[in-house]
């Protein structure tokens, strides 16, 4: 599939509130999402081939190993899905 139509799938996230997703490269050959809030999910994608492969970055900015591999639009739409419900569930909310 087309990194492009990945990465048109991923930047849906910068709907949320607090949400930024940065993409380097003019067809996204690494992704950055982060958040405002110090304890909510972060995570840098870089391309390799024919497919993103996620890391999980820390609140230090450290990168885990691999976490998960982005193939198709339609598994970027169940990450996307999955972060969601990862924020809501985000440790120290205060609400």
């Amino acid at each position: 599939m087309s990194q492009a139509a990945i990465v048109e799938k991923l930047k849906v996230l910068e709907e949320l509130d607090n949400v930024s997703v940065d993409v380097t490269g003019s067809t996204g050959g690494t992704l950055r999402v982060t958040h405002d809030k110090h304890h909510a999910p972060e995570f840098l994608f870089r391309w390799y081939g024919d497919h993103f492969v996620g890391y999980f970055i820390d609140s230090d900015g450290k990168q885990s190993q691999a976490v998960v591999s982005i193939y198709s639009p339609l598994a970027a739409i169940q990450f996307v899905s999955a972060y969601v419900m990862l924020n809501e569930i985000r440790a120290n909310q205060k609400g």
